[in-house]
């Protein structure tokens, strides 16, 4: 009997032991921003992630500190996020306003290629006037973009010892980096020199003696010529994010072919630009 009695306080010992036990390991209770709630074991905060693991299991799930609001864990203690959330969501509301005080995203239009036969045609200034068209026919879409002034563009590049030839050697990415904006316009003008072709006229007038006799006039001969140059043209654009991402391309070819047939081009391409 004695031994029956002590058996059953023992037991009695060691269940009251493992229900404090239970009793002391309570659930963390993760209370969010939109107002549920997520029941478990905190593993792990850290910058930007908390992990935990819901009751019974051993799946680790991650959270975004910005989406919570207090953690209240199994021992009492409370941690609250919502401070930290005010300060980064009133940073992004500065920037936010920064970019629009300055009128939005930017774009810089970075000097064209030449692609051509005709080595007189691949010059630095004609890549700088095709520039400054491409520029002056974006901005006349009105769009919500900032177009950067060419000038700006390149004296930055020139500052940052890149010459036109270097350009194709750096990517997307690094020149909007360089330049500090937001797009970067990269284009190509290929103009084929199909040849030369003359073309003329000739006219005879008579120079009668008698009215009506022209067996006793005198015939003047007088011809005009004109020489011309064919060329085959089309003009590429292309527009990448500050992440070197493209965003858009597109070609277009002018009907009638000339030197200076990039302008229609590029006011047509420049409408077909998804930006807003």
């Amino acid at each position: 009997m004695k031994t029956y009695l002590k058996l059953s306080a023992y037991l009695f010992f060691v269940l009251i032991s493992i229900s404090s036990i239970f009793a002391q390991q309570k659930e963390d209770t993760i209370y969010l921003l939109d107002g549920g709630q997520k029941k478990g074991k905190v593993i792990t905060i850290g910058d930007d992630l908390i992990k935990f693991s819901y009751t019974g299991e051993e799946l680790q799930y991650e959270l975004k500190k910005n989406l919570i609001d207090k953690i209240v864990f199994g021992n009492g203690r409370e941690e609250s996020f919502k401070s930290t959330n005010t300060t980064t969501n009133s940073v992004n509301a500065v920037i936010s306003q920064s970019s629009s005080i300055q009128g939005g995203t930017r774009l810089a239009v970075i000097p064209f290629e030449i692609a051509s036969n005709d080595q007189t045609l691949t010059t630095d200034i004609m890549r700088r006037e095709i520039q400054q068209s491409c520029v002056d026919a974006l901005r006349s879409r009105s769009l919500s973009i900032q177009v950067q002034d060419p000038r700006t563009t390149n004296a930055t590049l020139a500052k940052s010892n890149i010459n036109l030839a270097d350009i194709a050697n750096h990517t997307p990415e690094e020149l909007a980096k360089m330049l500090g904006v937001d797009y970067i316009l990269l284009g190509v003008y290929d103009i084929e020199n199909k040849g030369t072709y003359s073309y003329g006229s000739g006219v005879a007038t008579y120079n009668d003696k008698k009215k009506d006799d022209k067996t006793k006039g005198t015939v003047t001969q007088s011809n005009n010529s004109y020489t011309s140059i064919n060329y085959d043209t089309k003009v590429l654009m292309t527009i990448y994010d500050a992440q070197g991402k493209q965003l858009f391309s597109d070609t277009r070819k002018p009907f009638m072919g000339g030197v200076d047939s990039y302008k229609g081009a590029l006011k047509t391409l420049a409408k077909r630009i998804p930006l807003k």
